[in-house]
């Protein structure tokens, strides 16, 4: 790794570590997602009057029937289908509020706290300083988001072998979000923040770009919910494919556009 890169990313992680308050921040949702909302449909899973209630969603079974393993059947295909399919699209979430968090803190921060004109005025190019903030931002919101999918397919494959008789999680689609969607989605969601730092004067302005990825992903929970659109591995790799081009353009867009003295002025 470049020594500015690694010098950044360093600063970066070193101030985030005594930042408590925004540590305890970051690890609300995947507490939520990877906790909590697993623990209580797996317990109404062994309400069998909740199963039977399910027959009344029974359509939806119908639009995901082609990628429902063949030994999932009965009641139980509704609960996979939320725990499997329902819940992948929202735990795009956490490394997109983490990182926006993260990044305006950091970007953002550095102009709030008048530090930006020393660090402007360094040898560090453009590049190495966009990469160095988009790694200090992208490395700690993707393992926050692994460590909270790791314990909700614990909690699913320990607490829901008894209801689907058998391991479920992770399929490909989980793998495949984790290792590639999400990672690429987070640098765009980072390189927006750092796109909008320039016009904006504090953290909290530049953190509204959460609010452009939430809505889509929100969208994607209803459209699967309603059979319109299911979020699958073929979903998974044409939007990867996109929002790679994006990240790249936009990486040199902001690499060879960023005006230094601009952002200077703007303190």
């Amino acid at each position: 790794m470049n020594i500015h890169i690694k010098t950044i990313y360093k600063k970066e992680l070193l101030e985030i570590k005594q930042d408590k308050p925004l540590i305890a921040s970051l690890l609300a949702l995947p507490l939520i997602l990877g906790v909590i909302f697993p623990t209580i449909f797996l317990s109404l899973g062994y309400d069998k009057s909740f199963l039977l209630s399910t027959e009344k969603i029974s359509p939806m079974i119908k639009h995901f029937s082609s990628i429902i393993p063949n030994d999932i059947n009965g009641h139980t295909e509704i609960l996979y289908i939320i725990l499997m399919y329902i819940f992948l699209p929202l735990f795009l979430i956490i490394p997109i509020s983490i990182s926006n968090v993260i990044s305006s803190s950091s970007f953002v921060g550095e102009k709030e706290n008048k530090t930006i004109e020393g660090l402007l005025n360094t040898p560090i190019t453009n590049k190495e300083l966009v990469f160095g903030k988009i790694l200090s931002s992208v490395i700690p919101s993707i393992l926050i988001t692994w460590i909270s999918m790791f314990i909700y397919g614990i909690l699913i494959d320990v607490f829901g072998f008894n209801i689907f008789n058998k391991i479920i999680f992770p399929n490909f689609e989980w793998i495949f979000m984790a290792l590639i969607l999400a990672p690429m989605i987070t640098i765009l969601s980072i390189q927006l923040v750092i796109c909008i730092s320039s016009r904006v004067k504090t953290s909290k302005s530049a953190q509204s770009v959460a609010i452009v990825f939430i809505f889509p992903i929100v969208a994607f929970v209803i459209s699967q919910a309603s059979g319109l659109l299911i979020f699958g591995i073929w979903m998974e790799i044409l939007l990867s494919f996109i929002i790679l081009i994006i990240n790249i353009i936009i990486f040199y867009s902001i690499t060879t556009k960023i005006d230094r003295e601009k952002l200077i002025l703007n303190l």
